[in-house]
């Protein structure tokens, strides 16, 4: 894999066959993992116009990954949150995921917009993520002692243990590139513009 800056684009992602195949599986999986399959009940649909949803806490401790509650202390407060924030949360998700397959060419090249760049770096996060939760990572120690045991681990691991370390890499290359593409800021504007400062891109 092969991510550069762009002087057209932001940035270009340039993939062999096998990586290519691999990413689009992940970000189809992903997004089939948050309900992205199109078999919306009716009252999903009902749900989707007035953009609520149900409020259940998902039992899929990836998928709660991704959608954490808002508050660990309070159940009530987190379920009203969650029931009017989830969806639009979701469709969020699903439309990075979307931009990610979409620009994915078949020809293995991706040459991305910022606002593509900004989707690609979020859909890795979160794929990144769902691996993370499967594979029992919650902290920088539980990968460091997986990574120090990894000779110890079955082969199925391994390899999910690798593709997260690509994804790592992927996502922090391409939010490098967003860092270093925004504007320089005068004395003026660094004084005013902190409260930006804290947005990731």
């Amino acid at each position: 894999m092969k991510i550069t800056p762009s002087a057209r684009f932001t940035a270009i992602v340039e993939v062999e066959p096998v990586e290519r195949r691999l990413l689009a599986g992940l970000f189809s999986d992903a997004a089939e993992l948050l309900g992205g399959d199109n078999s919306e009940t009716e009252a999903d649909e009902l749900a989707k116009l007035v953009g609520m949803s149900s409020g259940e806490r998902p039992t899929d401790p990836a998928v709660l990954r991704l959608l954490p509650d808002v508050d660990a202390e309070d159940s009530e407060r987190a379920t009203e949150f969650r029931r009017l924030t989830e969806r639009d949360i979701r469709e969020s998700k699903l439309a990075n995921f979307r931009t990610a397959l979409f620009t994915l060419d078949r020809s293995g090249r991706a040459e991305l917009t910022e606002e593509q760049a900004r989707a690609w770096a979020t859909a890795l996060g979160d794929v990144r993520l769902i691996l993370a939760t499967r594979l029992g990572i919650a902290t920088e120690s539980d990968l460091e002692n997986l990574l120090e045991t990894l000779d110890e681990q079955p082969e199925s691991t391994v390899m999910t243990v690798n593709v997260y370390e690509l994804l790592t890499w992927a996502q922090d290359r391409i939010t490098t590139i967003l860092l270093e593409a925004l504007p320089d800021l005068g004395e003026d504007d660094e004084a005013g513009g902190n409260d930006l400062g804290n947005e990731g891109p």
